[in-house]
């Protein structure tokens, strides 16, 4: 009789090995990869809602200023806030951060004097305007903001100022007073 080629058991224990640590290692790649596709989805919208409200501002720069003063960065009328404004049909069209925006996202406009040294009052000319976006991720927070287990908070700035917040959704301007 004539011995048959075959692999030993040891040989395949080894093979079995190999092909186990080579799939895990594409498994954690595949989930690595899937977790960075969320957040730069997440960042994406966050950065398309803060140009919103960036853009809602400078139309509302578009009138000439009243006493020479320009916009203090407030929500339109009819809106307690920037979130309510982006979050309801009739004004921003809706937040863009799934899957619960009401919770998840919140929208922060901070108004500072040029110098960035105080909050904004009516006689500042010009201004700094700055829209940033915080948002939940897989259980963490993402942006200067805090959680308290059921919504996002502006979390105060060394000045103690609550509006002051940083966040990679950011967007800064200087805005005047159109004449």
């Amino acid at each position: 009789m004539r011995p048959r080629a075959a692999f030993t058991m040891v040989e395949l224990i080894i093979g079995a090995a190999i092909l186990a640590i080579a799939l895990s290692a594409l498994l954690g790649s595949f989930v690595g990869q899937v977790t960075l596709n969320e957040h730069s989805r997440n960042l994406t919208w966050a950065a398309n809602d803060a140009t919103r409200v960036m853009e809602q501002l400078r139309v509302q720069n578009m009138n000439p200023c009243v006493g020479g003063s320009v916009p203090s960065g407030n929500p339109p009328a009819g809106f307690g806030s920037w979130d309510a404004w982006l979050d309801a049909p009739t004004g921003g069209g809706g937040k863009s951060i799934q899957p619960a925006p009401a919770t998840q996202e919140l929208i922060v406009v901070t108004c500072r004097n040029q110098a960035d040294t105080a909050a904004c009052i009516a006689t500042d000319d010009p201004i700094r305007l700055t829209v940033a976006v915080c948002w939940r991720h897989r259980s963490r927070t993402i942006g200067e903001c805090t959680w308290d287990g059921a919504a996002l908070a502006a979390n105060p700035g060394a000045s103690g100022d609550a509006n002051v917040t940083e966040s990679p959704a950011m967007l800064s301007t200087i805005m005047t007073c159109r004449q």
